[in-house]
């Protein structure tokens, strides 16, 4: 009988360990998916920032210093920009976006054929929008993260739509200032994709750009 008690015990023991055991592997699992994904946040974040200094043509931390080419002859070379104050170039770089499928160059894109949550279609049409993507500090001059960073630099991307903006519309109450400036009727639409290292993380943020001019 003491025999039998003992075993009792010492499986009611292995049972205990085994619950505790795998109690702190959920734990640890689930800590780990949570810190991937403020990771990927973090990342998707600060491609925001990077593009927002790539439409503006400033490069990190050196002011006024343009780091895209923002002219015909830059667009003779396959390479586009993006048009703040002349409208005849958005006419030129619609031109040339609107032929390729999908209609993006280096992170720019017109609105025509790119899916409203591209970032939910089947991976390979995901693939073809990544192939044509800019990747932090491409274009703004930011120093590279492929040393400090290599996740940020190898999963990190992020697209701009040029939207032409109707002047003439009516805003609802209370957003006039989101109108942009006559001479650069443009609203920039920026998408951020940062993946993670689990093969499910994904983070995707998305923002509005309106070129103003800051009141005197």
């Amino acid at each position: 009988m003491a025999l039998l008690v003992t075993m009792v015990m010492v499986l009611l023991a292995a049972l205990l360990l085994s619950s505790a055991l795998r109690t702190a592997w959920f734990g640890e699992l689930i800590a780990g998916t949570e810190v991937d994904h403020q990771r990927a946040f973090e990342h998707a974040q600060a491609l925001l920032r990077d593009a927002e200094l790539d439409i503006q043509g400033l490069c990190a931390g050196e002011a006024n210093r343009p780091c895209r080419g923002r002219d015909t002859a830059t667009l003779a070379t396959a390479a586009p920009w993006f048009p703040l104050r002349d409208t005849k170039a958005f006419v030129s770089i619609h031109g040339a976006l609107s032929e390729r499928k999908p209609p993006c160059l280096q992170g720019i894109c017109i609105s025509d054929g790119v899916a409203p949550e591209f970032w939910r279609t089947p991976a390979g049409e995901l693939d073809k929008m990544k192939a044509v993507a800019a990747h932090y500090g491409e274009f703004s001059g930011a120093p590279s993260p492929s040393t400090s960073d290599p996740l940020l630099a190898a999963r990190g991307w992020y697209w701009v739509e040029i939207l032409p903006f109707d002047l003439g519309a009516p805003l609802p109450s209370g957003s006039e200032a989101l109108r942009p400036d006559a001479d650069s009727p443009y609203v920039y639409r920026i998408t951020a994709i940062a993946e993670g290292r689990k093969p499910a993380t994904r983070a995707v943020l998305q923002s509005l750009l309106v070129w103003r001019k800051a009141p005197p």
